[in-house]
């Protein structure tokens, strides 16, 4: 992976890219796998993997449709989606050589249930992977508008009756991590995800305020602005329209960028 950019070459993607590129993951279950993203990230990364189940609680109907749309993409490979509450895996014991979750703790009610459940399904010596944004720490101007949009956000969700907590810090997750007495773990922290050395807008996107960036980050305020247009608490419906608006103004100054992660991989 020659010729990255400053930034990407000096996080801890490419260690993270070559760990997994280790990996023989067999048959993978990916909790909160949304859209699907986190399987496209393994396929592309992993030694060698025989199916993935991706499982999803999907509380909205956006989720659903994000559901759908990850079947029809991944439609002739080896991977099954299902909706499922993580809290109550519909697995037998060790029915799985790897359990992953990337970016979903903060949407989990219980998480101790779900990572119990996930180490349950879990055969002896498999592999458990966790990716999970942080929000303290020595984040940039970019990533701090980051983290202000997930926590606007999660407000957003919450107002909806979704499951939605502000992002964790980097000692809640590894307390998290230990709380699973794995073994052999190791624990990655990064500025970039793993999907950044496949991105053909690498360059590009270590400008933080480039107009694609800006573009994209503005849509996305506004489309979880109309998310809430015709919610009936007018009130709390203006205050985050309000937010949100200065959200735009700080992503205008600053730029966006993915707050920092960390990255986990242990065995039971």
């Amino acid at each position: 992976m020659e010729n990255l950019p400053k930034g990407l070459a000096s996080s801890n993607a490419g260690r993270i890219a070559q760990k997994l590129g280790a990996i023989s993951a067999g048959r993978v279950l990916d909790v909160g796998t949304g859209r699907g993203g986190f399987i496209s990230t393994l396929i592309k990364t992993l030694k060698a993997y025989d199916s993935f189940v991706g499982i999803d609680y999907c509380p909205s109907d956006e989720s659903k449709k994000d559901m759908e749309s990850a079947r029809k993409r991944f439609e002739g490979k080896p991977v099954q989606f299902l909706q499922m509450n993580a809290q109550n895996l519909e697995f037998e014991d060790e029915s799985f050589d790897t359990v992953c979750i990337s970016h979903s703790l903060h949407h989990l009610a219980n998480i101790d249930r779900v990572m119990t459940e996930m180490k349950r399904v879990l055969r002896n010596s498999g592999n458990f992977i966790l990716r999970e944004m942080y929000g303290d720490g020595e984040q940039t101007e970019a990533q701090r508008v980051d983290e202000l949009e997930h926590a606007w956000e999660a407000r957003i969700d919450a107002l909806l009756g979704i499951t939605h907590n502000r992002t964790l810090t980097r000692q809640r997750i590894r307390n998290i991590v230990y709380g699973l007495k794995l073994t052999e773990i190791e624990i990655f922290d990064s500025t970039h995800i793993v999907d950044c050395l496949f991105c053909e807008r690498t360059h590009e996107c270590e400008d933080p305020r480039n107009q694609a960036t800006f573009h994209q980050s503005t849509k996305d305020v506004d489309n979880a602005i109309k998310r809430i247009e015709n919610h009936p608490d007018l009130e709390a419906r203006t205050r985050l329209i309000q937010e949100g608006e200065k959200i735009k103004e700080a992503i205008a100054e600053f730029g966006a960028s993915n707050a920092s992660h960390l990255f986990v991989i242990g065995e039971k």
